[in-house]
């Protein structure tokens, strides 16, 4: 088959979730598969290599604008690649007269509006409206899957589940001691007494119940543990802002910002935990990378979240309280810790890109 996939998110360089997921896909795909030719489209040439292979051309479609270039530019450009299927593994998807696949990542917009700008909404909303038009979805959980097929008339039948991955390497790479003081020195990390957050910095991930019950936890028990929270501000990073100034321990809450990927796993396998206490999620990549590195976590009791596999301990109630306790009872028991790390590690070892690429070229190879 003529494939036709959107690698526009493939050169980005601050890449958060979907982004990654987009990028460890394609590459894994084009390694698998050489049975059928694909066409990446992008909007600038993509790097060498997710070209060198006899089965994929790139076709670079600049665009001036900072949106609309699915709908108008790729719409228009696809038509004369006389394509048989166009894959997107993000939402929005071209017109087109070819198959079409799309991944669907989460239904947040659906529960929590408030947590979405205007541009979000409409966006989102324009997507799922071409759901129907879809001749296959896939969705990372099965939970979103359930949520699709409560919310949207679409037929279960062309849902596809593919959980996503880890990528192993990068995460077994050992750092010398070196290399990680000079990382807690660049941040102004005294040492690596820190629980972590990984993530984008917005209302949705609901990072203001960390800072409360970090502030709850510092208040209660003699610690100068750290909170460290990776990622890059989103919608309502006002408030989680405002939060932080408001924290009599805000001189250990340390904002970091998006990092490079071996800054960001050096301090997540140093980290004592890692916490993450969203609304809504899809899935949960970096659950899945923070127990394949072996540090045991706290996190919401969402659906989604207790399909990964966690260990059961991990799950908290939504308060601060609640999850300050959780928070010291891991830090001082070290036979409960190593459970969790063990449990949590072996259930990590199932996820991996690889089989996540089989079983989306088994979605297309479906549709022939």
């Amino acid at each position: 088959m003529r494939i036709g996939i959107d690698a526009s998110r493939l050169n980005l360089k601050q890449k958060t979730g979907t982004e990654w997921y987009s990028y460890y896909l394609i590459k894994n795909i084009l390694n698998i598969d050489r049975d059928n030719q694909y066409f990446l489209f992008s909007k600038e040439k993509l790097d060498a290599g997710f070209l060198n292979f006899p089965n994929v051309k790139n076709i670079a479609l600049s665009w001036k604008f900072r949106y609309f270039w699915t709908i108008l530019k790729l719409s228009l450009s696809i038509r004369k690649y006389n394509l048989d299927l166009f894959f997107s593994p993000s939402h929005y998807l071209p017109i087109c007269s070819c198959k079409k696949v799309v991944t669907w990542h989460d239904l947040g917009y659906e529960y929590y509006k408030e947590y979405y700008s205007k541009k979000q909404l409409i966006s989102l909303r324009y997507g799922a409206g071409t759901l129907k038009k879809a001749n296959a979805i896939i969705t990372p959980s099965f939970f979103t899957k359930k949520d699709i097929l409560s919310k949207y008339d679409i037929d279960d039948k062309k849902i596809f589940v593919t959980h996503l991955g880890i990528d192993f390497n990068k995460y077994q790479k050992e750092y010398s001691n070196e290399f990680k003081e000079n990382i807690l020195k660049k941040y102004g990390i005294m040492d690596n007494n820190y629980v972590v957050f990984i993530g984008r910095l917005e209302t949705k991930k609901n990072v203001e119940i960390i800072i409360h019950a970090y502030n709850y936890f510092r208040s209660n028990y003699q610690s100068n543990l750290k909170l460290l929270l990776i990622g890059k501000g989103g919608y309502g990073y006002n408030i989680i802002d405002a939060e932080i100034k408001k924290s009599p321990y805000r001189r250990d809450i340390k904002i970091l910002g998006w990092l490079r990927e071996d800054e960001k796993i050096c301090l997540l396998k140093n980290a004592k935990i890692y916490l993450n206490f969203s609304h809504f999620e899809g899935f949960g990549i970096t659950i899945i990378e923070s127990m394949f590195c072996k540090i045991p976590m706290l996190l919401s009791n969402l659906e989604v979240f207790k399909e990964l596999g966690v260990h059961e301990y991990c799950f908290c109630q939504n308060d601060p309280r609640s999850i300050a306790i959780k928070i010291d009872t891991i830090l001082s028991n070290d036979d409960l810790r190593n459970e969790i790390i063990n449990a949590n590690y072996s259930i990590s070892q199932q996820y991996n890109w690889k089989k996540t690429a089989e079983e989306t070229i088994k979605v297309f190879n479906k549709l022939k």
